[in-house]
């Protein structure tokens, strides 16, 4: 993880047992996101605190951190990446 993304405060999530689930963090604002390998390609999906599914995808550590920060901001989010 990059300096930027640290900032944020992430941690490992943790599961019902308290032990690290591989390839996914929690910031400390309670997004959860995972590291997916979609037809060969990393993908990162993004789930707000108390949602049950992604609410996006993005293929770059940088767009994870884009869209935690447009949507605490109120800011409209694409599922995908490159759609309005």
């Amino acid at each position: 993880m990059t300096d930027a993304v640290k900032a944020i405060g992430w941690a490992p999530k943790l599961n019902r047992d308290g032990q690290a689930t591989p390839r996914c963090w929690i910031t400390d604002t309670g997004y959860t996101v995972a590291e997916l390998n979609v037809a060969e390609q990393v993908t990162f999906s993004i789930t707000p605190p108390h949602w049950s599914a992604p609410m996006a995808y993005r293929t770059k550590r940088s767009g994870v951190l884009a869209v935690i920060q447009a949507h605490m901001a109120g800011e409209p989010v694409s599922k995908f990446e490159g759609r309005q």
